[in-house]
């Protein structure tokens, strides 16, 4: 017992502990009752069984590395915290897609608990305790508590990080600082652009700084000025702590940008996404909060990004080069067109601020209210928080270091998402600190309001109103197109899983309510081709392209409806028509060469071919029939680069291992086409031609040894 307390105080004190203990418990045990119902909720939900878009990207991933591949080959394109978390949940769990769920929210009915620590800390108990109620039953954080998304472990680790940098800023010690620095770089390698906070951190550091009182004698520094990182001025004590903080952050990006180099010979920090994403909220055709590229839409992956730049470059690209080819052409939109691009920031600045919950790939209010937990909770969005929450930041952040701090990281996490573009996901850190300045500046009203200060309360009350209107007013269209596009998910999904009959009447839904929906006809008339309905196919193509004459994949599935009808004319002009619109669609360069090769026409079917493997140079059939024209022309050598592309693009291809063996034994080369004959039955054991090869190939060396014996 320390001197000078009194046994009651400690008493009182033990109590009081013991209670936060136990309410703290209580919400804990209702946010993660909440997320278990909504979990089995949306067991009825099609894509829970089937994940789609950037669930399906991080379910793959995820996938990948529960069968052994935890180093890869590559240097990351997405930030890979989150997918290899997944990755050790399906280790865990035998790959259980509700037992990884499980896991999920369990961490994610933390959120609430680290709402409660940062409110205490920086506004008081009750406001702690009001805020942790609000996030553990605020739906948006139920709702992607489930999806498997990044969402909920960034929040927290953003959470953690605010603790963290006060904890570091009450008693600025070595350890305290490599934490925060480590707690930045855990969320850095989930979402890069947290890293745009890192400059307003040295700003509050040196705030604080200046402001603290120099306990120590100026000097030569003594054993508590260097435990404390304190400098001789106010600016080396905050270089000398941002300089320990960015050493933590280092340590945790350190590998990551390490193992990036080794695979790739290429200086990636974290990941090589940001160029794209760059580029999708700052062109022409942005709307700045979809996530589509022009001329392939949203269901674009990396080798799309990847095969444009290249195309363009006219060269392969290491990824740090595909990330700046994108970059340039968001800042390109930027500089040529400043009126244009000042307008969409001021959309995207809206939108941020917007009640809606802005969805990426599907409609969040459509599945959400699949479960009776979301439709309750509905009332409670962030028209209601942000509000109050501004109340609450203008208030505190003048007069509290730490709401300071709160308020440098909603500008920053603002900032970095308007950069690129803006939906719910995106958003939702700032949400969870909103939730705190909400319960502060609701806790400030009522205080005015009990102290009968009623021109403070008045001026409170009507700035609330008025933002409230502000923020749900639907200044833009924020809600067109989600349920439309939610019915094309889940055609997307049924189409997936061979159900392509509710496949299609997912997409007439979606068509019934967005009747340009020039996509959901394009995916229509593939769903239509797996059933054999080629004429219908035909007709949702068509329909497909008259909606949208920039969209180049259905002119290009027009034509080999075409091709396939003996019609070759007819199917040429429509390829050559896909390529107008997109130069880079690698498909129809392909579509076109074959044509070429059919009328006899070489040279063009060898341009096309080339182009074919500049767009994607992992199109493993356009490099085997580039070796079938190199063959067909005698031009050997070129013919085994061709075949031998391929081959290390799929090793299991038996075609191109059986071609490039047929042209390694015409020119001599018995042995060397031996070995990719015996690697091919190894892997088709079946294949007639490649049996049939090896026992020609054998007769050829026997036939060779004869000739000349005594040699090997």
């Amino acid at each position: 017992m320390r001197e000078g307390r009194p046994d009651s105080t400690m008493a009182a004190e033990g109590r009081g502990s013991r209670r936060t203990v136990v309410v703290l418990l209580a919400i804990y045990a209702a946010a993660w009752v909440l997320r278990f119902l909504y979990v089995r909720h949306l067991e009825a939900s099609p894509l829970t069984e089937v994940p789609m878009l950037d669930e399906l990207y991080h379910v793959e991933w995820a996938d990948a590395l529960a069968g052994g591949d935890w180093i890869g080959t590559e240097a990351f394109f997405r930030a890979p915290l989150y997918p290899y978390f997944l990755g050790f949940a399906f280790v865990l769990f035998k790959g259980s897609h509700f037992a990884a769920r499980i896991l999920q929210i369990s961490y994610g009915a933390l959120i609430p608990i680290a709402t409660y620590f940062l409110g205490r800390r920086v506004f008081g108990a009750r406001v702690g305790t009001v805020a942790a109620v609000v996030a553990a039953i605020y739906p948006f954080f139920i709702y992607f508590d489930h999806e498997f998304l990044i969402v909920s472990l960034i929040v927290l680790l953003d959470l953690v990080l605010l603790l963290a940098l006060l904890r570091a800023d009450d008693v600025p010690s070595w350890g305290r600082w490599v934490l925060a620095g480590a707690v930045m770089g855990l969320s850095a390698i989930a979402r890069p652009n947290i890293l745009i906070f890192a400059p307003l951190v040295l700003v509050w550091i040196w705030l604080g700084a200046r402001k603290e009182k120099q306990a120590l004698p100026v000097g030569k520094p003594t054993k508590d000025r260097v435990t404390l990182l304190r400098g001789r001025t106010s600016l080396a004590t905050t270089l000398l702590r941002f300089a320990v903080f960015v050493l933590g952050v280092v340590l945790v990006v350190g590998p990551i940008t390490m193992r990036n180099h080794a695979l790739s010979k290429d200086f990636v920090p974290i990941a090589s996404q940001g160029g794209v994403n760059f580029f999708i909220g700052n062109n022409a055709e942005s709307d700045g909060a979809s996530a589509v590229i022009p001329s392939i839409g949203e269901t674009w992956r990396y080798e799309d990004a990847v095969r444009i730049a290249e195309f363009d470059a006219r060269r392969a690209l290491k990824p740090s080069e595909v990330s700046d080819h994108w970059y340039r052409k968001g800042r390109a939109f930027i500089l040529g067109t400043p009126g244009a691009a000042a307008k969409l920031y001021v959309e995207k600045f809206v939108r941020f601020w917007n009640s809606h919950e802005l969805a990426n790939n599907k409609d969040i209010y459509h599945f959400g209210r699949m479960s009776p937990i979301f439709r309750g909770l509905s009332w409670l969005h962030f028209g209601v928080i942000a509000p109050l929450g501004f109340l609450g930041m203008w208030v505190w952040t003048r007069k509290r270091r730490g709401s300071l701090l709160m308020t440098f990281f909603v500008v920053s996490y603002m900032s970095g998402v308007i950069l690129f573009f803006v939906n719910a996901r995106f958003r939702l850190p700032v949400v969870a600190v909103m939730v705190l300045f909400a319960a502060a500046g609701a806790a400030w009203l009522i205080e005015r309001f009990a102290k009968r200060e009623t021109r403070a309360f008045a001026v409170g009350a009507v700035a609330v109103a008025v933002l409230a209107f502000l923020l749900n007013f639907d200044f833009y269209p924020t809600q067109r197109g989600e349920r439309s596009q939610t019915y094309y998910t889940i055609g997307l999904a049924r189409g997936w899983q061979g159900r392509y009959q509710e496949a299609i009447e997912h997409y007439r839904h979606a068509i019934e309510l967005s009747p340009g929906y020039a996509r959901a006809y394009h995916q229509m008339g593939l769903t239509f081709e797996q059933l054999e309905r080629d004429d219908e196919a035909l007709e949702a193509y068509r329909t497909a392209a008259g909606l949208d004459p920039g969209f180049a994949s259905p002119f290009n599935n027009i034509g080999i409806l075409h091709w396939e009808k003996g019609e070759h004319e007819e199917a040429a002009r429509w390829f050559a028509q896909a390529l107008t619109i997109d130069p880079y669609l690698a498909k129809a360069h392909y579509n076109l060469a074959m044509m070429m090769v059919n009328l006899d026409d070489l040279e063009v079917a060898e341009d096309h071919f080339k182009s074919a493997v500049i767009a994607d140079r992992g199109f493993k059939e356009a490099w085997n029939s580039l070796g079938r024209l190199f063959e067909q022309t005698d031009r050997p050598p070129r013919a085994i680069d061709a075949y031998t592309r391929a081959v290390m693009l799929d090793p299991s291809y038996t075609e191109a291992r059986n071609n490039l063996a047929i042209v390694l034994a015409r020119t001599g080369q018995y042995e060397e086409a031996l070995m990719e004959l015996e690697e091919a039955r190894r892997r088709d054991p079946d294949n007639a031609d490649v049996l049939a090869n090896i026992r020609q190939v054998r007769e050829l060396v026997r036939a060779r040894q004869n000739e000349a014996p005594g040699q090997p």
